[in-house]
């Protein structure tokens, strides 16, 4: 069972606070994976278990640590800062040389801690992300940023969920969806306005060449949050600028393919299994 613990790194964040996380343990493998995990408009620790399901094939070869965003979050939480902080994390926890696979705006801190701290990364996994926000990703995730600073809540839920996944998949798991976000906390509908507001301050373009591990990016056609030409500029960017890189498409999905893509998790072992 997927076990949570609690890890703080005294004085590490930008201000000098203390940066307090908790995250998610499962696996018993040699080798470190860290998932980093989207906008949630609740901790995906509450579905640690359904995580620790979805990625069984990885448990053998990997301990696998799930992580939430700081409990301290200050008001205004830029991306930058958010890698800053989960890499004082891992740093206090002895990991290195990890597996690093970030979902959406995981995948944009994911990105910022390769660049920033390549010691901490052996193999990079970017799943419908971006290194620079496109139109859409400013429409979209604006206006859950902008329904949650309202309290609208009733608005905001079944906008995140209908632009997350495709219809086929809400046909059958729309309402278990809607129960799952069902009385959002003050606390909860804050802390996701302030990680989605971040979401339009990503630009880690420029700096993609200094990621020197080998990255996979996978991209979904049907994106309508970060968009598919956000994956497809990320992995046209690495190889250009000779970072070894392998980028797949997902045909006929959306943005949340890494939930709904039944050969998801094996693609990205076989990957990992072959660099």
């Amino acid at each position: 069972m997927a076990e949570i613990k609690n890890v703080v790194a005294s004085g590490a964040a930008l201000d000098g606070s203390d940066v307090e996380m908790e995250y998610a343990v499962f696996g018993e493998g040699p080798k470190p994976l860290i998932l980093i995990p989207g906008l949630s408009l609740r901790s995906t620790l509450a579905s640690a278990s359904s995580v620790e399901t979805a990625y069984r094939i990885f448990k053998d070869e990997y301990t696998v640590y799930l992580f939430d965003r700081r409990k301290n979050m200050p008001a205004v939480y830029p991306v930058s800062e958010m890698a800053h902080d989960l890499a004082a994390a891992l740093k206090n926890m002895g990991v290195e040389n990890a597996v690093v696979v970030g979902m959406s705006q995981g995948g944009m801190i994911a990105q910022h801690i390769a660049i920033s701290n390549p010691e901490l990364v052996s193999q990079l996994v970017l799943c419908s992300s971006s290194s620079r926000a496109e139109p859409l990703q400013l429409e979209v995730i604006g206006n859950w940023a902008k329904l949650a600073r309202e309290g609208r809540n009733e608005e905001l839920v079944p906008d995140f969920i209908d632009n997350a996944f495709t219809p086929s998949f809400l046909q059958r798991y729309r309402r278990a969806l809607m129960m799952m976000y069902k009385n959002l906390t003050d606390e909860e509908v804050r802390r996701f306005a302030i990680t989605a507001e971040a979401c339009a301050g990503i630009n880690t373009y420029g700096d993609l060449g200094k990621i020197k591990c080998p990255t996979l990016v996978l991209g979904a056609d049907l994106d309508h949050v970060v968009t598919y030409e956000a994956s497809v500029k990320i992995a046209e960017k690495l190889k250009a600028e000779n970072v070894p890189c392998e980028f797949f498409t997902y045909e006929g999905f959306g943005h949340a393919a890494f939930d709904e893509a039944k050969d998801y998790k094996e693609r990205i072992l076989s990957f990992l299994r072959s660099h």
